[in-house]
């Protein structure tokens, strides 16, 4: 018998989440995810769910089936949203005219032809549902409904 099989499978989920997550999420608050990296992060999530309950995915069990036989959801882009924005709230109540530039985007030059790429703030306001950046700046300003609107994603 070797000695991972005598660890129990709530020691194995601290060591996914503390170990691996950590290293595989480092920097995760200043990314723009789109629905391709969206799909790989999800799928590296499975991966390590299926791993750790030694589940080969020639069984042909389906997502949630491993979720429910692991007993957990699927927490990774939840806690991504949640660092971006811890992040933002920080940097928004924050007057520092070096981050308000380069977040806001208020760089001179030309812009690159083609479709614009999502940005940071986009994906914010996409998060929790606002229409402008203005609006985002005005609840950053009031921490309780910061908070509140954190819980809510």
């Amino acid at each position: 018998m070797t000695f991972s099989k005598k660890i129990s499978r709530t020691i194995k989920k601290t060591f996914l989440k503390t170990f691996v997550w950590s290293v595989a999420l480092y920097g995760c608050e200043t990314w723009v995810i789109n629905e391709k990296e969206k799909r790989s992060l999800e799928a590296f999530e499975m991966w390590c769910w299926r791993r750790m309950g030694k589940i080969n995915w020639t069984e042909r069990i389906t997502n949630e089936d491993v979720l429910t036989q692991v007993g957990e959801t699927r927490p990774l882009i939840k806690a991504i949203k949640r660092r971006r924005w811890d992040m933002m709230g920080h940097v928004l109540r924050h007057d520092e005219e070096l981050h308000h530039t380069i977040i806001e985007g208020a760089i001179e030059g030309r812009k690159p032809p083609g479709r614009p790429r999502n940005s940071y703030i986009s994906q914010l306001k996409n998060d929790v549902g606002f229409d402008t950046y203005a609006g985002l700046k005005r609840l950053a300003e009031d921490r309780d409904k910061w908070r509140a609107k954190l819980k809510t994603l």
